[in-house]
């Protein structure tokens, strides 16, 4: 091994990392000092949102700018009017706790950027009520000083995401879901079953889907090529949903030409699209599929339904009218999140608009915020237990190395020239810690911690109990945060059962529809939900990874269902068998309840139809039935309250 070599392994940093986290730091310091030099009220603020901004990926650079900025402007608008609207000021903390509250919520419920938006809004009205509450005359200034701040740093951030970001590898994402899906068609046509290689195969579909926002993330609206991949990602999960069905009949379809057609398109997914399209190769093994296996037509369906926007979307023509609604995964929202989030921001909020009111200390604010912030940030990650400590770290680096620079520093800065010079090397080595893959995280904090504590300007008070006072303060806040979320519990398996209930209630509803839609509706759902299943399983090292593929059997329960809907208003049926089958749906109902009942119930009215003369169709959806309700064991086990090994067998 080299020097350069170990030097990169020690550091995280490698040549694109160096570059940029040198062009960020550049960023940040250029941005406090357009501010300082226009005057602008706590210029700190400028960098702070070069810091939150700054990403790697050029979209997601410029999606988070805008709604950064978005957010800004409409929580000053809020502080401002909650300070001027001449409520009691103990009214106007309140509303502000309640529009934080309801701020952390939509958060968790629209997600991605424009969640970060609303995120923003709340935090916002904090930064710009609480510091006014000892004087309200100067509301007006901070809200507009934020805004200006704001629009400072995010101009100056997005200038240097364009100029040296590249372009994100769409193109490339898109080849890498083709190669997923046509990988799954090559098992299908060889019909070798794997739990392993399904498991390994299903967690780089996972993997995939999490890169989607960030590849296919714009300053306005998401690429519309991110449809195409999610299609994708859907008609892969309903392949490989398939596969365990074929695998469970005991083997591959009788069909020949069945076989050849899959390897076809397996071959041309695999190819770049540049090569050839698997458009007729698709259209021609759904065709074939279609009287052996719905769920694989449907599959099937789904896949050349996305090969077909795929092709649209290289040719600069909108995807969407080609991909119907359930050919793709719908907008991920997470209500239990949202209500955690939303009492979290509003009960510290809350708290800490009461501290600074009853406080008698000029810069009582500064500990309130770190309380608002860091609990409004935490409130809207997946696992805040384990990047609590993280942040811990980076803000006692940031806050010491702050205390240091206005103690042994600003005594000697004489002008603005001098202070932004002092700052240099600090905005440097923080946007080289940034950049690294070993400090990003708490770098992040650290440098926002920085600024907030440096109080860079000549007017600031360099006294060392003011100092000592206002870090320790800042730092035991966050510290207090930090150490709240640290206890929590953590556990991600909490969430996967919760999903696992989440996924077996929507079977249950699918039992009881009887509207036409349901399927388009239900796709996307579920196959968000199965992912997003997948990766917390991970988080958790629960199951082994051939055992999560076999969650892929509620896929098939859930087409056995629809088929058996259908064939309940078959008119050649005889009353008692529609009977029966009324029954049988009626115990799915209480799937996650009662799944002994639900499979005794579905064995013994298939019992009653066979001895009744029931078609070979109807017995063969029961059938599936049957195996996807025993394949189904590991997902009920997940959904029981005490987590136990409950099964369906």
């Amino acid at each position: 091994m080299d020097s350069a070599t170990r030097l990169q392994r020690l550091t995280g940093l490698d040549r694109q990392g160096v570059y940029f986290g040198a062009a960020t730091a550049l960023a940040a310091w250029a941005s406090f000092a357009i501010a300082s030099l226009l005057h602008v009220q706590n210029a700190f603020w400028a960098p702070m949102a070069v810091w939150i901004v700054a990403q790697t990926s050029r979209g997601m650079l410029l999606e988070r700018g805008v709604h950064r900025l978005a957010g800004t402007l409409v929580g000053a608008m809020v502080g401002f009017l909650l300070l001027t609207s001449g409520l009691p000021t103990l009214a106007s903390i309140l509303l502000l706790a309640l529009w934080t509250a309801l701020c952390g919520a939509t958060s968790q419920l629209i997600r991605a950027s424009l969640g970060y938006a609303a995120m923003m809004a709340g935090l916002t009205a904090s930064v710009v009520l609480l510091p006014s509450l000892g004087d309200a005359g100067q509301v007006f200034t901070l809200a507009l000083s934020r805004v200006e701040s704001t629009l400072i740093g995010v101009l100056c951030v997005m200038l240097m995401g364009w100029l040296i970001l590249p372009r994100p590898p769409r193109q490339q994402l898109l080849e890498r879901v083709r190669r997923l899906a046509g990988e799954a068609l090559a098992r299908l046509a060889s019909s070798a079953p794997s739990s392993r290689e399904d498991g390994e195969l299903l967690m780089a579909l996972v993997e995939v889907e999490q890169q989607l926002a960030p590849t296919y993330a714009g300053p306005f609206k998401p690429s519309r090529g991110v449809r195409v991949d999610n299609a994708f990602v859907a008609g892969t999960l309903g392949l490989m949903a398939a596969l365990r069905t074929m695998a469970g009949a005991g083997g591959a379809p009788d069909r020949r030409a069945l076989q050849e057609a899959l390897t076809r398109a397996a071959t041309a997914l695999k190819q770049p699209l540049a090569r050839g399209s698997a458009r007729d190769a698709l259209a021609q093994a759904s065709a074939l599929a279609r009287p052996l296996d719905r769920g694989l037509a449907a599959a099937l369906d789904k896949l050349l339904m996305a090969e077909q926007a795929a092709l649209a979307w290289r040719q600069g023509e909108d995807p969407g009218p080609l991909l119907a609604r359930g050919a793709t995964l719908v907008t991920r929202r997470d209500t239990r999140s949202a209500l955690i989030a939303a009492a979290g921001s509003g009960l510290v909020t809350l708290a800490g608009g009461l501290f600074v009111f009853y406080s008698d200390w000029s810069n009582a604010w500064m500990p309130a915020m770190g309380l608002c912030t860091f609990t409004t940030v935490l409130s809207s990650m997946d696992l805040p237990q384990k990047v609590a400590p993280k942040m811990a770290q980076g803000v006692a680096v940031g806050v010491t190395l702050a205390a240091l620079f206005r103690l042994l520093l600003m005594p000697h800065a004489g002008s603005l020239g001098e202070i932004l010079l002092m700052l240099a090397p600090f905005m440097l080595l923080g946007g080289l810690a940034r950049a690294s893959t070993r400090t990003a995280i708490p770098a992040l904090d650290g440098n926002m911690c920085f600024m907030l504590a440096s109080q860079p300007f000549l007017s600031a008070s360099i006294a060392v109990p003011d100092v000592l006072v206002d870090s320790a303060a800042l730092l035991a806040s966050i510290l207090l945060v930090a150490l709240v979320y640290r206890l929590l519990p953590r556990d991600p398996g909490r969430r996967a059962g919760h999903l696992a209930r989440l996924i077996l209630r929507d079977i249950e509803r699918l039992c009881g529809q009887r509207g036409g839609g349901l399927d388009r509706r239900w796709h996307g759902r579920m196959f968000r939900r199965l992912l997003r299943l997948m990766l917390h399983l991970g988080r958790a090292d629960r199951m082994g990874i051939g055992e999560r593929a076999g969650l892929l059997g509620v896929l098939n329960l859930a087409h056995a269902i629809i088929a058996l809907r259908e064939e309940r208003v078959d008119p050649r049926l005889t009353a008692q068998q529609r009977q029966e089958l009324e029954a049988v749906l009626e115990a799915l109902r209480r799937l996650a309840g009662a799944p002994e009942d639900a499979r005794g119930r579905l064995m013994a009215g298939r019992e009653q139809l066979a001895s009744g003369g029931a078609d070979a169709a109807l017995m063969g959806t029961l059938d599936q039935a049957r195996e996807a309700l025993d394949d189904c064991a590991g997902l009920i086990g997940l959904a029981a309250p005490d987590r136990g090994a409950s099964s369906c067998r």
